[in-house]
Formats: C-alpha cells, structure tokens, sequence
C-alpha cells in the first residue's frame, strides 16, 4: 500500500551511467591540465592552491544548494539552471583561452602558458627554496 515511484530504479540506473561515462571520461581532465599548466618550479603550490580552490567550490555548492533550491528562492529548477550556467560560461571561457597540449611536451605546454617577462629554467635560472632567483654558472 506503500507509494512506489515507478522511475525511481530507472533515475538510479541512470545516475550510476553518468558517473561512470563521467569518471571515465571528463571526470580526470581538470586533474591531468591542472598537473600540466604550471611551470616545473612552482607546480606543487599551484597544484595545490587549484586542489583547494576545486574542494571550496564543491563546499560552496554543497552549502548553498538547498537554500537556493527552496520554493522561496529559485526553486531546484533555479538552481539547477544558476549552476547550469555558471558552468556553461566556464566551458566557453575555457573554450576559447585552453590551448590544445595533445602530443606536447611539458617544456612546449610550458612554454604555452609561459608571458613576456617570465622567467623559466630552460631560460638559464634556477630557483632556490626562498623563491629568490639564482644566476646558475
């Protein structure tokens, strides 16, 4: 006599497909760019600082979903729509500003990133712990 949902095994069904395609597909990419972008000699603090960065964004979310997802706000459809374009403007942004590093080195995706005035260690410079520059011999 109990209320059954008659799609709720397909919504489950449906929601363990996306994770895997998700998992196995775009689910890594933000980790293996991330592991890439970053010069040699700051690539452990950018690496985490970006890691931090992911895991307060999934806290925002987290925190703020059923708040803004209540009757009294944006209802879920708002909310869904709120992420939904958040997300969609960083996918054009990184459209048109991530170049393409298939089949590059990490010395040509660094050279990528690389702006007038930045110095690199392929350049003949070699960073010490303090962050401070040293001419090498």
């Amino acid at each position: 006599s109990s209320a059954k949902n008659p799609f709720g095994l397909l919504s489950v069904v449906f929601m363990v497909l996306y994770l895997l395609a998700f998992g196995i597909g775009m689910g890594g990419m933000p980790w293996t760019i991330n592991s890439e972008i970053y010069p040699m000699q700051f690539r452990s603090m950018a690496v985490s600082l970006s890691t931090a960065t992911n895991w307060i964004g999934n806290l925002v979310v987290s925190a703020t979903f059923l708040s803004i997802s209540s009757p009294k706000a944006l209802t879920a459809y708002g909310a869904f729509g709120l992420y939904g374009s958040v997300a969609l403007a960083g996918f054009v942004w990184l459209f048109w500003q991530l170049p393409e590093t298939k089949g590059l080195s990490l010395e040509e995706i660094e050279a990528l990133f690389q702006r007038p005035g930045d110095a690199t260690l392929l350049d003949g410079e070699d960073y010490d712990d303090d962050g401070d520059e040293e001419n090498e011999l």
